[in-house]
């Protein structure tokens, strides 16, 4: 018996060890439950009140970038103006272009310690300014200033020690600031009101690879309403068909007869009327659009090239515009020949016109070079327009797959003057050497048209034969032959 008792002692006793482990093991994981819940606890409040501290009122600072929020930034921006009426004051808002994709390019932890270096910046080098920051990599700045050019110096000296941050090497990458400038005379224009100003100024900037700025004035707000219109409009536009496609013949300086023509395109707004290229092609470039336009273009070209064969027309070739959004990425070179393709159009009628400007603003020409034999791989011919309009390289010419020079409307200016006419014989002279064909546009007088022909220019295209015309106008001149100016004009 006393060894049964002792036998049951001992089993209570191992139970109470196993309840005991038992208990501190549930209390050490309570415990580490508890750390884990109050660290993700605290991470979410962390992060709630840097949201919080971002937007909650106008007496905050952004603690995360050491610099006054949007809110307080008008607040101060106010009582400052309305204390000294009598002083002139701009506001310029800074901002760093495309900088989603340097977040891509950086990842969004470097692009934050890049915006913390921008706020440095402005605050060492702005003692008495206002500085405020709006959202993402966007400042803004409260000048005082005597003049304008005194304000101009003032606002690109900001610009230029961000540009000079040390960051930007380690990165690779080139910054590229774009300023607008909004004045503020005797206390009249809310600030609100200039932070929207100097937004516009900023967004009418063109999209260059340099920094740049812009002040606001009635042109631009008007400039601006306008845009926002047609960026509104524009993808109806193409499904009506409103964007119509002209065409400019080129004229065979030999023999004065078409032997070629450039498709253009007008837009045939129903309340503004016929829209030139000027006002939307920009536009376009910017948001994208031309990738679409320039297709459409394409296709009625080769839709109207088809019918005209098929009716027996003494068709000629046709060269259509390429943007340099185009360039970004190859994959419409294989679109745009399952289209010609499809309405079984020869290789030897359809050209593709690049501006120069495509190579010679591009930082790595061998790139698009590579685009272009792509193109010419496939059957289409290239040529160059406004060769000569400022971004030129006569050495990489040699290397250039293109098959045609477009002289720049610019040679012509000033053609009578003897200097004029050796550099215009001399590019046209090396061209031929180099078994390129020479076409010069803008051409408007007879003149011009016999000092072309006789320095042995191929072709010519300008109003002393004919302007842009419709399709159903430009069909008229091919459905009996070859129309010949030459003789037209006898």
């Amino acid at each position: 018996m006393f060894v049964t008792i002792k036998v049951v002692a001992e089993t209570e006793a191992s139970i109470q060890v196993l309840v005991l482990a038992a208990s501190i093991l549930a209390f050490i994981i309570m415990i580490l439950g508890f750390c884990f819940i109050v660290n993700k606890e605290f991470v979410v409040i962390k992060k709630y009140i840097r949201r919080l501290n971002k937007t909650k009122n106008a007496d905050d600072i952004d603690i995360e970038y050491n610099i006054k929020n949007k809110f307080r930034f008008i607040k101060d921006a106010e009582m400052l103006i309305n204390s000294r009426l009598d002083d002139k004051y701009a506001l310029v808002h800074y901002d760093l272009n495309k900088f989603t994709i340097v977040n891509n390019i950086v990842g969004y932890k470097v692009g934050d310690e890049i915006i913390q270096l921008i706020g440095e910046t402005l605050r060492k080098n702005l003692k008495n300014e206002i500085i405020g920051k709006a959202d993402g990599d966007n400042f803004f700045v409260l000048f005082e200033f005597m003049n304008i050019e005194e304000l101009i110096e003032r606002t690109c000296f900001v610009s230029d020690k961000i540009e000079s941050m040390s960051i930007w090497s380690k990165v690779s990458i080139n910054p590229v600031i774009k300023t607008g400038i909004c004045l503020i005379d005797n206390g009249e224009l809310d600030i609100r009101t200039a932070i929207d100003r100097a937004n516009f100024a900023k967004q009418s900037l063109d999209d260059s690879y340099k920094s740049c700025y812009a002040i606001y004035d009635n042109k631009i707000g008007i400039s601006l309403i306008e845009t926002k219109r047609i960026e509104n409009e524009m993808n109806k536009a193409l499904e009506r068909n409103e964007f119509k496609v002209y065409l400019q013949p080129k004229v065979d300086l030999k023999t004065g007869e078409i032997s070629g023509a450039e498709a253009l395109v007008r837009w045939e707004h129903p309340e503004l009327g016929l829209l030139s290229p000027d006002k939307f092609i920009s536009i376009f470039e910017k948001n994208g659009f031309i990738v679409k336009l320039d297709m459409y273009v394409f296709e009625q070209v080769c839709k109207n090239l088809r019918k005209w064969i098929d009716l027996g027309y003494d068709v000629v070739p046709i060269s259509v515009n390429l943007s340099r959004i185009h360039f970004l990425n190859s994959n419409f070179i294989s679109d745009y020949n399952k289209i010609k393709k499809k309405y079984l159009i020869g290789n030897n009628l359809i050209e593709m016109e690049i501006t120069e400007s495509v190579v010679f603003s591009n930082e790595n020409e061998n790139e698009v070079f590579k685009v272009m034999r792509k193109i010419r791989d496939v059957g289409f011919e290239i040529s160059m327009d406004d060769f000569g309009s400022g971004y030129s390289c006569l050495g990489l010419l040699k290397e250039m797959p293109i098959d045609t020079l477009k002289l720049d409307r610019m040679f012509l200016k000033n053609i009578e003057e003897y200097k004029s006419q050796i550099i215009v014989s001399n590019i046209v002279d090396m061209a031929k050497h180099l078994n390129l064909n020479v076409i010069s546009e803008g051409v408007e007088t007879e003149m011009q048209v016999d000092f072309l022909r006789d320095i042995g220019c191929d072709m010519a295209q300008g109003f002393v034969f004919a302007k842009p015309e419709p399709v159903e106008t430009y069909e008229k001149l091919i459905n009996k032959g070859k129309t010949n100016y030459y003789q037209a004009a006898i």
